[in-house]
């Protein structure tokens, strides 16, 4: 049988773990390919599939994430196991982690098999951030190489009788619900943006109404975010931004009086600060710890 392990590791832990389990498959006699997420360009040609990646911040690399976004529907005919390497300390091997909420996400959405959370490595000299910050404290190799057989042994006996794992499409991810969000956002600015601009004079209305236009997105992101499987912040921001963009220039076409107040700082601040404030509530509800009730279906921690 062939089986693909793949991985996303900026620095090179989670590769060592991924070569570990490759290892151990075949000398169970797989045909095992192991290679980097970036050079796989489908899983349709393997019997089974093992996926990992680095956790920063509690998500993993965005590699790893298109991969298996890109990938959705082809491993969900497969069996497919998880592993994340992150922990620089020996929490790992004191009990079963609760995977972030992104990776439970993305798990459910699969219905991969198994995921569990090995000891992570951190080298003193590493570079770019947060590695580095992180690695004046915390470098070292947590890395438990019998845990990682163990739990690769355990899916080799596996791999010949498996199904699919039960996926579930998280209700976050519904698209009517990504572009509803907007469409409330603008409706409220609107209606704020009208009283503006008949009661008080352009500057006024402008400064008012680029003050209002992250507010209410502060308010709405965190909303939107919080729910499992929602989409990423970047291209989140980016469709909210523009749809933002777009109901404005066809507001201020057909209704007087909005021309001059969506048109140049008037038109942009605002947008500006959409789309930072939903860039930026998106990356931290993302990083998140998975809530303890939150709908789970089918994550099964090693």
């Amino acid at each position: 049988m062939r089986v693909l392990v793949t991985w996303a590791s900026p620095h090179g832990g989670t590769a060592g773990i991924g070569r570990m389990i490759g290892e151990e498959l075949t000398s169970r006699g797989f045909d095992v390919v192991a290679s980097r997420a970036k050079d796989v360009s489908s899983p349709a040609d393997f019997d089974a599939v093992i996926a990992g990646g680095a956790l920063y911040a509690n998500r993993w690399p965005a590699e790893l994430r298109r991969f298996l976004s890109r990938n959705v529907d082809i491993l969900r005919t497969l069996p497919v196991w998880l592993f994340s390497s992150g922990p620089l300390d020996d929490s790992a091997e004191n009990g079963a982690i609760r995977p972030p909420a992104q990776i439970a996400a993305l798990t459910d959405r699969i219905g991969a098999l198994d995921h569990v959370t090995f000891g992570g490595r951190l080298e003193p000299d590493v570079k770019g951030f947060p590695a580095a910050a992180m690695a004046r404290t915390h470098s070292g190799d947590w890395r438990n190489g019998e845990s990682i057989r163990e739990w690769a042994a355990d899916v080799a006996a596996a791999i010949p009788t498996a199904e699919p794992g039960v996926w579930h499409e998280q209700p976050g991810r519904s698209f009517v619900r990504w572009v509803e969000y907007p469409m409330v956002g603008w409706s409220v600015l609107l209606l704020l943006l009208l009283a503006l601009a008949a009661f008080a004079s352009t500057t006024v209305t402008v400064v008012l109404y680029s003050l209002a236009a992250p507010a209410v997105f502060l308010m709405l992101a965190p909303h939107y975010f919080k729910a499992p499987g929602s989409r990423e912040p970047l291209p989140t921001a980016i469709l909210w931004t523009a749809m933002v963009l777009v109901l404005n220039v066809v507001a201020s076409s057909l209704i007087d009086g909005l021309t001059t107040a969506l048109s140049g700082v008037g038109l942009w601040l605002p947008l500006l600060l959409i789309f930072v404030t939903t860039l930026v509530i998106g990356f931290i509800e993302s990083t998140l710890p998975w809530p303890k009730d939150a709908d789970v279906r089918v994550v099964s921690e090693a």
